[in-house]
């Protein structure tokens, strides 16, 4: 309640006193007129799409931010609910209506794209330890299934795009202090040479954390050149490296130990120096041809290789390695006469993990326990079509068929070979329609069928303790209702509900056990049911001053769903909450200024499949505040600083599910934390 006082009292100030001030266009930090987007491959503006679809932008994704975690960003958008942002060994954990609510570690469920190259891989595991929030420019996020246009594991969709290559030549460095040792430095540049564009920056963030065993330090570096090879043809290099040496995982707490120290780390954590190191780097090419009005084709084609070591705190096979390879292709022809539009695709995209087990030995590796080369291949084809029945409703139809292939090759034969493969087919169709009532009005709906393996990782954590597949996991299937609105006023005022209802079988659920405390096992749940309200309202107060108010219901329970004799049936899926609210006001003055007040609330969240404990619910309020200066026509120099956390408010920062000895809560940062930054830009008149 104090934070929403807070921000009232800042509303009534800017009220007060920010009459008749006309910021800069490139001080706006929120767009309400309608917006063009491509996340749902047809490029259109996201009002006259039949999908529950936002947008960030440059602004809100940098502006006066850490850039530390993407969960900065995130908290804004309806629908999407994230979990671990201060644990960076585990990653940030983002779950869209539920989807990948069930990650132990990473992103599971949900299909991210950087420039349009997956940042998924094949079985549907991602990471947002490569993606620069410093380095983007936009993100997408479709906030629904979408089997249909992406293929497996898309219960949502995010899109990130980094900045392009200026016209004008740029460069700007920026360096941020804050607490628990935060640092974070940037440098980026970008460029036309005749043909020829450039984007590139580097970055690197280091903490030392608010709990023991929770430091940690990453390098990322961005490439994009664009060469135009005529007027209608480009072709796109997009590089991307990262390397985080070190980034230690402090463990899962019971609640008595979070009430005597929430600072702790789990004592084996300590023992084992649980935490992970991981180098990776893709490379890729993608190329547009724009032959006619009527018909283009674009064609991507990348490489992934991602080398990884994980320590998890336990003896057994509790040190983790593998060396990962993904890649692919895909080639997209469009065609567009008058009202009607189309696009055929075909996608080829193979991923190897070559995984290996050694015992932990107090935070050194010992023997070997385990050693399994898994492969996973997916080949897709999906057609599309949108056609405009006059100017007021348009029809869409997809219809996806994927092909999966999945293989283990057991190169640890002392206990047996358990090498085996699974094939999964599936065909997912999905039917739209919008109706648009006026310019600024639009009703919309669609029917999805959504479908979702289980990952390489979830499939090798065998509760036999032996190599090869669990041989009882099966995939996920779902069938998605949503029924929403777009309201746009005279550039004042947008509104955006979406209603939703997801019918899902054999829903993927972790677990632990008692032999193996710390390790994740993944089993399937009969039936489930989840309802849904996500509700976002943006209003334009005065020039330059906005304000947000974004809520999100999740009425999400299990069906059907015994395990181990405990029927679980009736019961609320756990990790997510069933009332999230956010609300930021934000105002930028032509002269530079910039303020923002935000505060984020969230009812308790289960923790565990039975029900039987629960998160508590919390309220956080932050607030950042930032002046550029221009020095002359070329330089500009832009202190800032933030405060999180307002109140120093107690919350659970992570969830672990169903863990064993009842260590489910991973606690937040329970005070005020401050940082400031420095930038320095330029830009040639």
């Amino acid at each position: 309640m104090r934070c929403y006082l807070l921000l009232l009292l800042v509303s009534l100030h800017f009220c007060l006193f920010a009459q008749d001030q006309t910021p800069q266009d490139t001080l706006r930090t929120l767009d309400i007129a309608p917006i063009t987007v491509s996340a749902s491959r047809f490029e259109a503006q996201y009002n006259r799409l039949p999908f529950a679809i936002s947008v960030l932008n440059k602004s809100q994704i940098q502006r006066a931010q850490a850039q530390l975690s993407l969960n900065e960003s995130l908290v804004a958008v309806p629908g999407v609910f994230t979990l671990n942002p201060d644990n960076f060994s585990q990653d940030l954990r983002i779950s869209i209506r539920g989807f990948g609510a069930r990650a132990a570690f990473g992103i599971r469920g949900i299909r991210l794209f950087v420039d349009g190259l997956p940042e998924s891989t094949p079985d549907g595991q991602a990471d947002v330890d490569n993606v620069d929030a410093g380095a983007l420019q936009r993100m997408e996020l479709l906030r629904g299934a979408s089997a249909g246009l992406y293929g497996n594991a898309s219960g949502g969709v995010l899109n990130f795009f980094t900045e392009e290559p200026s016209k004008r030549a740029f460069a700007e460095s920026q360096a941020i202090l804050g607490s628990f040792g935060f640092q974070r430095y940037q440098l980026k540049t970008g460029f036309m040479a005749g043909k020829l564009g450039v984007f590139a920056s580097a970055s690197q963030n280091r903490m030392e954390g608010y709990r023991a065993q929770s430091a940690v330090q990453q390098t990322t570096l961005n490439l994009k050149l664009r060469y135009h090879l005529s007027d209608d043809t480009r072709l796109s290099l997009l590089v991307n490296y990262g390397n985080s040496p070190y980034a230690q995982d402090a463990g899962g707490l019971t609640s008595e130990q979070v009430t005597a120290d929430r600072r702790q780390a789990r004592a084996a954590n300590v023992q084992f120096n649980a935490g992970e190191e991981v180098t990776q780097g893709r490379v890729g090419l993608v190329f547009e041809k724009q032959f006619s009005a009527k018909h283009s084709l674009t064609a991507r084609t990348f490489l992934t290789n991602r080398d990884f070591a994980n320590r998890l705190a336990f003896q057994g096979g509790g040190w983790v390695e593998f060396q990962r390879s993904f890649g692919g292709v895909g080639i997209t022809y469009a065609y567009t006469s008058g009202p009607y539009r189309s696009q055929l695709g075909v996608e080829w995209n193979d991923q190897r993990d070559d995984r290996q087990r050694y015992n932990n030995d107090n935070g050194k590796r010992g023997n070997q326990t385990f050693d399994q080369i898994e492969k996973f291949r997916s080949t897709g084809a999906f057609w599309l079509n949108e056609l405009a029945l006059g100017k007021k409703l348009t029809l869409t139809a997809a219809t996806r068929y994927d092909a999966l292939r999945l293989s283990s090759a057991d190169a640890f034969l002392t206990d047996g070979n358990q090498s085996g493969e699974q094939n999964f087919d599936r065909f997912n169709p999905s039917v739209g329609a919008v109706f648009v009532a006026s310019k600024w009005a639009n009703i919309y709906a669609n029917v999805a069928s959504n479908f979702e393996t289980p990952t390489l990782t979830e499939l090798s954590a065998n509760p036999s303790n032996l190599g090869g597949f669990n041989p009882d996991l099966n995939p996920q299937r779902s069938l998605n209702y949503e029924l929403g609105t777009k309201l746009l006023v005279n550039d004042r005022l947008g509104l955006d509900l979406a209603l939703f209802q997801i019918n899902l079988q054999d829903e993927l659920v972790p677990y632990q056990l008692a032999a193996a405390p710390g390790r994740t096992f993944f089993r399937n749940a009969g039936k489930s049911l989840r309802k849904g309200i996500e509700a976002a309202l943006n209003l334009r107060l005065e020039e330059g001053l906005y304000l947000t108010l974004n809520y999100t219901y999740s009425d999400f329970n299990y069906e059907e769903y015994t395990a181990n004799g405990n029927s679980f049936a009736g019961n609320a899926q756990p990790a997510v909450p069933k009332h999230h609210l956010f609300s930021i006001l934000q105002w930028a003055h032509r002269s530079g200024f910039f303020i923002a007040a935000q505060a984020r609330s969230i009812s308790k969240v289960f923790v565990n499949d039975a029900n039987s404990a629960t998160a508590a619910g919390s309220t956080l309020a932050s607030m950042r505040v930032g002046h550029a200066f221009n020095l002359g026509k070329q330089w500009r120099i832009e202190p800032f600083a933030g405060i999180n956390n307002i109140f120093g408010t107690e919350y659970t920062g992570n969830i672990l599910l169903n863990a064993v000895g009842n260590r489910f809560y991973e606690p937040g940062v329970a005070q005020a934390t401050y940082y400031g930054g420095l930038k320095l830009s330029w830009k040639k008149s």
